[in-house]
């Protein structure tokens, strides 16, 4: 786990704490239950993949879907019905079967965080996430591909290069009121391992 390092008042990014089982397979995962949607798919089994934020298995609003034969990736928000100053951030996968010739969704892959509180400045979370991108591309419909992702209030967001390439697109939102951006690259080319990746950001 890495922990953030400097507090800021300024723009920044989603505070997030940086554990590997968020990107990737865990062992004793339960068997994926399949729902005629994804949304329904999310309640599927709460206690395990909604524990420590419930409300988050809700949607609210779907910031970005991404979908192929094989897997679908949704990126949306979730607001705390008892609490409307609580909002969660959710990555999520799904595995695609057909099923007696429907097209159902069963939930593999959640990462979650939560909106607001402390945050710390743009610069500092994108490279503190770096050695972490590569394990990121476990959210990604297209095996192999370098999927990177990402959400910031700062406008710094635009001059971004990883790699001298910048964001597949930049996508404006509100989160408590305020503008936020979900960031992402849907297949950054590179051959070294994201630990070692070039990041640029403008003044």
């Amino acid at each position: 786990m890495i922990s953030p390092k400097e507090e800021s008042q300024g723009n920044s990014s989603v505070t997030i704490e940086l554990n590997l089982d968020d990107y990737m397979a865990i062992e004793n995962k339960p068997d994926p239950v399949y729902a005629d949607t994804k949304e329904e798919a999310l309640t599927a089994k709460p206690d395990y993949y909604f524990k420590k934020y419930p409300y988050m298995a809700k949607v609210s609003n779907v910031i970005k879907l991404f979908e192929n034969d094989e897997y679908a990736t949704m990126v949306y928000q979730s607001i705390d019905e008892s609490d409307k100053n609580l909002e969660g951030l959710v990555v999520s996968k799904f595995n695609i079967k057909m099923i007696d010739g429907k097209k159902q969704y069963g939930l593999i892959l959640v990462h979650m965080a939560e909106m607001g509180g402390w945050r710390r400045k743009f610069e500092y979370g994108v490279r503190d996430q770096a050695p972490l991108y590569d394990f990121m591309a476990s959210y990604s419909i297209v095996e192999g591909n370098r999927f990177i992702w990402g959400s910031t209030n700062s406008e710094k967001i635009k001059t971004l290069r990883i790699e001298a390439q910048s964001p597949d697109e930049i996508i404006e939102y509100y989160s408590v009121g305020k503008p936020e951006y979900f960031w992402y690259y849907e297949n950054l080319i590179s051959d070294k391992p994201s630990s070692e990746f070039e990041i640029e950001i403008g003044e």
